[in-house]
């Protein structure tokens, strides 16, 4: 289990679904930008729960998404930096918790 906390997100839903949408399908790809240790931390390939807060109590639920990238970056002066990129293809769509 790894928990990731970042203050940017990104997430676009729906990109070029649309033009073949099917009732109760969602596409969702998310970016989370986060500082963390970065020994051990490659997750690309990872099914995983991604959560994506709305606010510090509610969030969107996302239960079949996918690792597809992992980015680091290593500075001297700094703390490790990594950016992972998620691809979600759900048949029940986010859930609101």
């Amino acid at each position: 289990t790894m928990t990731v906390s970042g203050d940017i997100a990104e997430s676009t839903v729906m990109t070029n679904t649309w033009k073949s949408w099917s009732a109760g399908f969602i596409d969702v790809v998310a970016t989370v930008e986060a500082n963390a240790m970065t020994e051990g931390t490659i997750k690309v390939g990872t099914n995983a729960n991604l959560d994506l807060y709305v606010n510090s109590t509610k969030y969107f639920r996302i239960s079949t998404a996918v690792c597809i990238e992992q980015t680091e970056t290593v500075n001297m002066n700094d703390v490790g930096k990594i950016s992972y990129s998620f691809v979600g293809d759900d048949t029940e769509g986010p859930i609101y918790l």
